[in-house]
């Protein structure tokens, strides 16, 4: 009888085995909360939960200080739900919080029976800072006269607990410099008003700290709207053998006219853009040159900035792109010109724009020269103004030598022939640079560019 006892305890051991194995599970929930420093503000953060096992069954969390506890966020889930990404934002008026030292903590429970009547539970608690104010932002310079297609220049104050700053011109964003006054929280920003941004976009300016919090306020300009020349330019089948076809760096055997065409003209040129914009934004946060850029000695304006341009192969228009950049015509094989100084940070073949060479003036400004027939310099070297940096020819999508143009400010192509004026130089840079030395009394004046 004893026997038969043991047997069927045996039994039920096996079979309840058998039945609650497949409920165990022995890891618990992971949980990341997604925070780049302890402090945190009014920006939202997530808090990613994964359980690998049964799922998960509740999270909860908590954020306890000075005012007392607060749950910010309780869940229940259905079974099955193997992880979750719970997005927090504070709402301080809603707490009752403020700024100070805090803890937030976080507990998440999965599905697992190894405890019998509770499972698997992680709890993490994490020391942090609440930072709800926002960063301060005041405008120095005054007097901003834009041109479309155009630069400006700001300058400004924010707070010291700012790490991120510049200007928005609609979605597109231009950083700014500090660094360039003996008052650390004074800062530069160079920005440009694109040729495609319709006349009427607000311009803000912007400062975010290190929790997240972000303060804006409107810029005040004059806006000069530019209307920008139209043109159609019909291309020949020859020339997109010879010229269009080589530098697509594809097998075009098979191709047409009109895809090898749009291949380069539109296709490459947009990634040709992308590496400038790519190189802008890397821009060294000091100013390097000195007074109005030069214009290539000896040279004409053949094509001018943001022409629009309408491409006509067999009658039939297949394309239209802006030019960006300008032209300049001069005799063949002629020794390129440095626009002013600073370090070559391209010296490469770059698609439409053949052989190219970028400088980096400083403070997301760099110059473009196109269509080089040989490269004289290397990155990393420093050039001065006037320095030569090779010769004009017509490599990548040239018709004939000459040199491709251009000035961009973080990547963003802008006007040159604004660059070119000593006078727009002196009214837009220099006065607003010695504007905030007067009000400030702080900056070295060989630190600020001279004509």
């Amino acid at each position: 009888m004893k026997r038969f006892f043991y047997i069927i305890l045996l039994i039920l051991i096996i079979g309840g085995f058998i039945y609650f194995y497949p409920e165990i599970e022995w890891s618990s929930p992971e949980v990341d909360i997604k925070l780049e420093s302890e402090n945190i503000g009014t920006r939202p953060f997530d808090i990613e939960i994964v359980d690998s096992g049964k799922g998960l069954k509740n999270v909860t969390v908590l954020l306890s200080g000075d005012h007392g506890e607060s749950i910010l966020v309780h869940k229940n889930y259905p079974e099955g739900v193997k992880s979750d990404i719970i997005t927090i934002k504070l709402d301080p008026k809603k707490l009752g919080i403020k700024s100070g030292p805090a803890e937030l903590k976080v507990s998440a429970e999965d599905r697992s029976r190894l405890k019998i009547f509770s499972g698997n539970k992680t709890i993490i608690n994490k020391e942090v800072n609440l930072d709800l104010v926002p960063p301060k932002l005041d405008v120095i310079s005054t007097e901003h006269y834009i041109n479309h297609g155009g630069s400006g220049l700001v300058v400004y104050k924010a707070s010291p607990d700012t790490v991120k700053s510049g200007v928005f011109v609609g979605d597109y964003y231009f950083p700014g410099y500090k660094g360039n006054f003996k008052d650390e929280d004074v800062y530069l920003a160079f920005f440009a008003y694109p040729h495609d941004v319709k006349p009427d976009m607000n311009i803000k300016l912007f400062a975010q700290d290190q929790a997240g919090n972000q303060k804006s306020t409107g810029l005040y300009y004059r806006f000069r709207d530019v209307k920008y020349r139209k043109s159609h330019i019909n291309i020949s089948e020859r020339f997109i053998d010879n010229v269009m076809a080589p530098i697509s760096q594809e097998d075009n055997s098979s191709a047409g006219y009109k895809e090898i065409f749009l291949k380069v003209n539109n296709e490459m040129r947009k990634k040709n853009d992308a590496k400038i914009r790519e190189v802008g934004s890397n821009s060294k946060g000091e100013m390097m040159w000195q007074g109005a850029f030069h214009q290539l000695s000896n040279s004409k304006v053949e094509a001018n900035f943001a022409d629009e341009r309408t491409y006509i192969l067999n009658e039939e228009p297949i394309d239209k792109q802006y030019h960006l950049g300008y032209d300049l015509a001069v005799t063949k094989r002629y020794p390129i010109e440095a626009a002013n100084g600073g370090v070559i940070v391209y010296a490469d073949e770059l698609g439409i724009y053949g052989n190219t060479v970028m400088i980096d003036h400083g403070m997301g400004i760099i110059t473009l020269y196109g269509h080089m027939s040989s490269i004289d310099v290397e990155v990393g070297d420093t050039v001065q103004k006037k320095d030569i940096i090779g010769k004009t020819g017509q490599t990548g999508l040239a018709a004939g030598d000459h040199l491709h143009y251009g000035i961009y400010i973080n990547g963003i192509a802008v006007r040159p022939i604004e660059w070119w004026d000593k006078k727009w130089i002196k009214d837009n840079v220099i006065s607003k640079i010695n504007e905030a030395e007067g009000e400030f009394n702080s900056q070295n004046e060989d630190a600020s560019p001279q004509n």
